[in-house]
């Protein structure tokens, strides 16, 4: 009852505040936009600098040459990252649990075990882990999925599919034509996770993440045919990740390397309809674009749920300014409930507008009220979009560009990393400058 009683007193933590002002303070003044969400519902997306060893040699790895042979931390080092990163981030935050592809490298270490530990220790400090991962560990050893899923507490694995990956038994690189190829692949990680669903009995969804470059960018709409084709694919990936290119660690760079425009392009093609880029923005707008699709079966309608019409944005920056910085990922369906009735309690009139823009929009994409038994029914799943733009490490190193160290201050993919003694929140691109250096000096101390 005092956990009922304190949500409904502070649905937003103080420490969550606190971290958020202090965040919004410190972006940069023509970013601070009222519909900006690093500042005012997140802080930021954290990652670990694990275990970095990966079995695949694909031709866009952002690892360096020396990744392989990097000693895995012991647990006390990751638990110390993920305090870090927790401090950096606040509760019930996003943390990657990455590095290299750490399914991989635990568990050919023989020391699945220790995995199993970090995300236990994770939920228990009350941030929200997602494995990273290519997945070809858990389809040859489905049962260590369970473990990972039951005694671990995972909820959330992105699973990266792409046709950058070389090693995939049974996919081999040079073979492979179109994204369409490995739709088969993809087909089989959702069987697996319907599978340990089944063992379980624990709802848990996974991330599609993509490289898009010159070879793959014509087919990447064929990822979103597939996704859209079948509900019980969106009952399995509820977001699909695409990131462009970046000259990075082992990259083997394009000749013509691709454009967020040109991907952005591709998506829309993809989805069957004219998708925003400026909806909301997530830190910088060269960096990161999103965007939410409501998809009714079995006609399969596809409704984007943040459009561009002055409507629209009125609405998303009223949610955004009334329910921003409450997080439900770590949530029970009643906590949930009651935060989001605290925050009604204090302005009743968001109530009144939510549901008069529900009206609106149903009517606009032709929806009668059926369509209430038709969520209920399991004939409406969700897709997040995202599409990320890192940058290339020599765009990162000194000295930058304005337009460069603007990104980075507004970056909302930051980790914890220690550098003299000190814990950093150091963006993700950034890292890639100096990752080789670091690595090196782990395999000189082992």
């Amino acid at each position: 009852m005092n956990k009922y009683l304190s949500i409904l007193k502070e649905p937003i933590s103080s420490e969550r505040q606190s971290l958020l002002k202090a965040r919004w303070e410190n972006l940069p003044p023509d970013l601070k936009t009222e519909r900006q969400v690093v500042g005012q519902h997140f802080v930021h997306c954290g990652y670990t600098m694990g275990a970095s060893y990966c079995s695949f040699s694909c031709t866009h790895c952002y690892l360096p040459k020396n990744a392989n042979r990097v000693p895995i931390p012991s647990i006390d080092e990751m638990k110390a990252q993920i305090d870090a990163n927790r401090r950096f981030m606040g509760p019930a935050s996003g943390l990657q649990i990455t590095g290299g592809d750490v399914v991989d490298a635990y568990w050919h270490a023989g020391r699945g075990g220790e995995l199993i530990e970090i995300v236990q220790y994770a939920n228990q400090v009350g941030v929200v882990p997602m494995l990273m991962t290519h997945g070809q560990t858990l389809l040859e050893q489905p049962d260590y999925f369970v473990q990972l899923v039951q005694d671990g507490g995972l909820r959330k694995i992105a699973l990266h599919i792409d046709m950058t990956q070389a090693g995939r038994p049974g996919y081999p690189i040079r073979k492979l034509e179109s994204e369409r190829d490995l739709h088969p692949l993809r087909k089989a990680f959702v069987d697996l996770i319907q599978y340990v669903r089944q063992k379980t009995r624990v709802r848990f969804y996974a991330a599609h993440t993509v490289t898009v470059t010159e070879r793959n960018v014509d087919s990447i709409s064929d990822i979103l045919r597939w996704l859209l084709a079948d509900a019980k694919h969106l009952d399995v990936f509820r977001m699909v990740s695409f990131q462009t290119e970046a000259n990075v660690g082992r990259t083997r760079f394009s000749q013509s390397p691709v454009t967020p425009d040109q991907t952005w392009r591709q998506i829309c093609v993809g989805v069957g309809i004219e998708l925003p880029r400026d909806n909301l923005s997530f830190g910088h707008p060269d960096c990161s674009n999103m965007t939410t699709l409501m998809v009714v079966y079995p006609e399969r309608k596809v409704i984007n749920l943040i459009p561009n019409d002055e409507r629209s944005r009125s609405f998303w920056k009223s949610m955004l300014k009334t329910f921003g910085g409450i997080e439900f990922r770590d949530d029970q369906f009643v906590d949930m409930m009651l935060r989001i009735s605290s925050v009604l309690m204090r302005d009743p009139s968001m109530l009144i507008k939510a549901l008069k823009y529900i009206h609106h929009r149903m009517r606009q994409e032709k929806l009668g009220y059926e369509l209430i038994g038709r969520v209920l029914g399991g004939q409406v799943r969700f897709l997040n979009i995202v599409l990320h733009n890192f940058m290339s490490a020599s765009d990162v190193t000194a000295p930058r560009s304005a337009v460069v160290q603007k990104r980075l201050d507004a970056c909302s993919f930051r980790g914890a990393v220690q550098r003299n003694g000190e814990w950093h929140p150091v963006p993700m691109c950034e890292i890639n400058t100096f990752r080789e250096e670091l690595y090196a000096a782990k395999i000189g101390a082992s």
